[in-house]
């Protein structure tokens, strides 16, 4: 079971999962396959920033593992990905890249400080959040059978708990925290932005 649970948690990494994400994102709002594959791939350079980051703080010897999974260690990796999605913000402000990405990267900062909050008393599962939140993306983007997405998150959290990188409270609440930011994005870009803007 722990071999299951293992390439669960892998391919729920949010390193993985942004590639998905990304690529689903600028495909529905311009169309364009190559275009959406330029910018997954621009996407998934700043991910390995900070994947590269973690890997570098475990060497150091200031992360205890890849997960980090010392609550009091997180507010490193916090602001590290915030500087990071800033500096992806302003590459895609200043090339005049896919609009519905700068709503991506400022929902993911809203992540970040709300994830960051919430560590002070409790670890939510940084798995749980942004797979929680690709689920309902996708769901939203193209309805249908991408809805059921959402009955593999508690796949995702059993596999986190099974590895005893996270309590049960702590997967709830990191799948809330994904789900509460897709759906507070998704109402003001709807109603107030639209949503397919490039």
């Amino acid at each position: 079971m722990n071999l299951l649970a293992n390439l669960i948690s892998a391919l729920s990494n949010p390193l993985v999962v942004s590639i998905p994400l990304s690529y689903s994102l600028v495909l529905k709002t311009t169309g364009e396959v190559l275009y959406a594959i330029q910018w997954t791939l621009i996407s998934l350079f700043f991910a390995t920033l900070v994947g590269a980051f973690v890997f570098y703080g475990v060497k150091k010897g200031f992360f205890s593992d890849i997960d980090v999974s010392k609550r009091e260690e997180r507010t490193r990796l916090f602001i590290f990905s915030a500087i990071i999605s800033i500096l992806y913000f302003v590459t895609v402000l200043t090339i005049n890249g896919p609009r519905v990405l700068l709503f991506g990267i400022a929902s993911l900062l809203l992540g970040i400080i709300l994830a960051d909050i919430i560590n002070h008393r409790i670890k939510a599962s940084i798995h749980l959040a942004v797979f929680s939140s690709f689920s309902v993306v996708m769901g939203i983007l193209y309805g249908g059978i991408f809805w059921v997405l959402l009955l593999v998150v508690p796949l995702v959290a059993w596999s986190r708990i099974k590895l005893r990188k996270h309590e049960p409270l702590e997967t709830i609440v990191g799948g809330l925290v994904g789900i509460i930011i897709v759906l507070m994005l998704y109402f003001i870009v709807e109603y107030f932005i639209g949503l397919y803007a490039k």
